[in-house]
C-alpha cells in the first residue's frame, strides 16, 4: 500500500492548485493501482480507493472521468461509491459505460437514476444485459418511445404483468414498438391478442410475414377473430352533442355530476358515459371515445385512475365498455389489482405518453 499511500498524498495539493492534467495523470495512476491491487485488495483497502477516485471525479475534465468509467465498468469489485458518482454524472458519456455495464449499481442506485437523469441515461439503463422487473416498472413509466423501444428489444429485461401491459398500451399508434414487443416470447396471450388487435394494417402483415410457424398460426386466428368481431354501434354525433351539453350543464354540481356519471355507466348510457369523463378530464371526446372502444381495457383503467376516482366508480364505468362486457369475474379482479398498483401519478404521465402518441398518429394519418 505504499504506493497507494504515495499517490494519496498527492491528492490533496492536486486538488488546490494543480492543472487539470496534472488532476488527470493522478486519477490515471490511482486506477491503475486499484486495478492491479484488485484481486488482493480487502474492503478498507477498497474504501480508500474509492475516497480518492470520489474526490478527483469532480475536479477533472469529462474525458477523463469517462475513461475511468469505461476502465471500472467491468470490474466486480470497483468502489461502489466512485461507480455511484460516475453513473449519476450529467456528461452520459461519463454515465454510460456503468450504466450499462456495472454489475456494483443496485436496482434501487439504478431506479433512482431513472427517475432524476435525462432520457439518455434511461437508454444506457434500458440497454443492460438483465433487469429486474422493478427496473423495468421504472423505465416503462418514465422513459420516452425510445426507451420504451430499447426495453421491448432486450431480452434480457423482465417485466411485471402491469409493465407489460403499459407496454402495450404505449405501443397503440407505435409501430417501431408493436413490432419489438411481438417478438418477445415473455408477452401474456391476452396482451399480444390486444397488441395486435390495436396494431395498423402494416404492422399486422409485417407481423405475420415475420413471425415463426407457431406464432404465426396464432396471429391468423387473431386476426381471424378480430374479422369475425361484430363492431360496437357507437354513438351519433347529435348524440354525442346532446350528452355533452347535458354533462357540461351538470359539471357545476359536483356531487350531482359524479352521481349521474355513475348512473349513466351503470345504465350502458354510452354517450353521456363519455362525455361525462370528458368533461371530468378535459379531454377531447375522441380520445375518451378511443380508450372507451379500445381492445386494451388498462387505457380505461389509467384515466380513470388519473382522475383520481375510486375502484367502485371506475369498475362500474369499465364494466360498460364494450371489451370489458365480456369478462368473467377473474379478469375483473385483475383489472382491480392494476388499478390499485397504478398510482395516480403514474397513471397520468402514462396516459400523457398516449396521448402524445395519437397526436401523432393524427398528424401522420396513419391510423388503420
Amino acid at each position: 500500500m505504499s504506493a497507494a499511500l504515495s499517490i494519496i498524498a498527492e491528492v490533496e495539493t492536486a486538488l488546490h492548485g494543480a492543472s487539470s492534467e496534472k488532476r488527470t495523470d493522478i486519477l490515471r495512476r490511482v486506477t491503475d493501482l486499484f486495478v492491479a491491487s484488485s484481486d488482493t485488495s480487502d474492503e478498507t483497502q477498497a474504501q480508500l480507493f474509492d475516497g480518492v477516485m470520489g474526490q478527483l471525479i469532480s475536479h477533472v475534465e469529462s474525458r477523463a472521468a469517462a475513461e475511468l468509467s469505461h476502465r471500472l465498468a467491468t470490474m466486480a469489485n470497483a468502489p461502489a461509491g466512485t461507480v455511484r458518482r460516475l453513473a449519476n454524472h450529467d456528461d452520459v458519456e461519463v454515465a454510460a459505460p456503468v450504466l450499462t455495464r456495472s454489475r456494483r449499481l443496485t436496482d434501487g442506485d439504478i431506479i433512482e437514476i431513472a427517475k432524476l437523469k435525462s432520457q439518455a441515461h434511461l437508454m444506457k439503463i434500458a440497454a443492460r444485459p438483465q433487469l429486474s422487473e422493478t427496473v423495468t416498472d421504472v423505465l416503462v413509466e418514465h422513459g420516452n418511445a425510445m426507451v420504451a423501444n430499447e426495453l421491448a428489444v432486450n431480452r434480457g429485461a423482465q417485466f411485471s404483468k402491469l409493465g407489460m401491459a403499459k407496454l402495450v398500451m404505449r405501443a397503440d399508434g407505435d409501430d417501431r414498438l408493436s413490432q419489438s414487443i411481438a417478438t418477445r416470447n415473455d408477452i401474456p396471450p391476452r396482451l399480444f391478442q390486444q397488441l395486435v388487435a390495436q396494431a395498423t394494417d402494416v404492422v399486422r402483415k409485417k407481423l405475420l410475414a415475420d413471425a415463426p410457424p407457431e406464432r404465426q398460426n396464432e396471429i391468423t386466428q387473431i386476426l381471424s377473430d378480430i374479422a369475425a368481431q361484430v363492431a360496437p354501434k357507437r354513438a351519433s354525433n347529435p348524440s354525442m352533442i346532446v350528452a355533452q351539453q347535458t354533462m357540461t350543464a351538470m359539471s357545476q354540481d359536483t356531487e350531482l355530476f359524479h352521481t349521474k356519471l355513475l348512473e349513466f355507466a351503470n345504465e350502458k348510457r354510452v354517450p353521456e358515459t363519455i362525455a361525462g369523463l370528458a368533461v371530468l378530464s378535459q379531454l377531447p371526446n375522441e380520445e375518451i371515445d378511443q380508450l372507451f372502444y379500445s381492445a386494451n381495457e388498462l387505457g380505461m383503467v389509467v384515466l380513470c385512475r388519473s382522475l383520481g376516482l375510486d375502484w367502485h366508480r371506475t369498475g362500474v364505468i369499465i364494466s360498460a365498455t364494450p371489451v370489458a362486457q365480456k369478462y368473467e369475474q377473474p379478469q375483473l379482479d385483475e383489472l382491480h389489482q392494476q388499478f390499485e398498483a397504478l398510482s395516480i401519478p403514474s397513471a397520468q404521465r402514462l396516459l400523457r405518453f398516449w396521448q402524445g402518441r395519437q397526436a401523432v398518429v393524427r398528424a401522420m394519418g396513419k391510423r388503420a
